[in-house]
């Protein structure tokens, strides 16, 4: 079938064929003697096609393939918080979630958004010790109602500004949590950073306990 312009130049029909991901529906416009088609991507969405680019292959989509591109490449392989993005769990899907590999195990460590994985605080639940030992941590130092505040937070124990506002910097500082271990200030009269910071057994701060003044 063809076309008749206005101008009385003859166009070839092309709806209802398939080129790459569009199917074409319908002409849409002439434009410089040049017809247009609106044709249907794969993805659902409609976009108006050059016909001569249809037939070259210059169009094969709506632009769904470059943009799934250029957002993979913006975010796998790439680290956050904790975690190695790998891929995403649907490509095809603008709201599916990335699945990602703990940095520190390694094993699987979840699928999140990319909202999420843009936060920085996300692990896997095998930092869940390590993220246990960061919570009390904080909260024996800043917690007036806390058990341990007199020991802690009372007498002026405090935890450096990078700790106290990440458990991704503070793993990358001091490592996950080994097993049997927990955390110990090597000089107990300071606060939790980095250099005065270790895992350690309970034989190991048992020896490292602070002197109590006798009254």
């Amino acid at each position: 079938m063809v076309l008749q312009s206005g101008a009385a130049r003859r166009f070839k029909d092309e709806t209802g064929k398939t080129y790459g991901k569009l199917s074409v529906l319908r002409l849409d416009d002439v434009r410089n003697h040049q017809p247009y088609f609106i044709c249907q991507c794969g993805c659902g969405k409609e976009v108006s096609v050059r016909g001569a680019n249809l037939r070259s292959g210059n169009t094969k989509t709506c632009g769904c393939s470059r943009r799934s591109a250029i957002r993979r490449g913006k975010m796998a392989m790439r680290t956050f918080g904790q975690v190695l993005v790998l891929g995403k769990t649907d490509p095809t899907s603008p709201k599916t979630r990335w699945v990602t590999l703990c940095k520190h195990c390694p094993r699987m460590a979840g699928c999140y958004t990319e909202r999420r994985l843009r936060s920085g605080e996300v692990f896997c639940k095998y930092l869940r010790p390590t993220h246990n030992s960061w919570r009390k941590m904080i909260e024996r130092c800043t917690k007036k109602n806390h058990a341990q505040f007199g020991d802690y937070g009372g007498r002026g124990i405090t935890i450096c500004q990078r700790w106290r506002t990440s458990f991704s910097a503070f793993v990358s500082d001091v490592g996950r949590r080994p097993d049997g271990k927990t955390l110990d200030r090597i000089n107990n009269d300071r606060g939790y950073y980095r250099e005065n910071c270790r895992w350690a057994t309970k034989e190991q701060q048992a020896a490292n306990r602070r002197k109590r003044s006798v009254s």
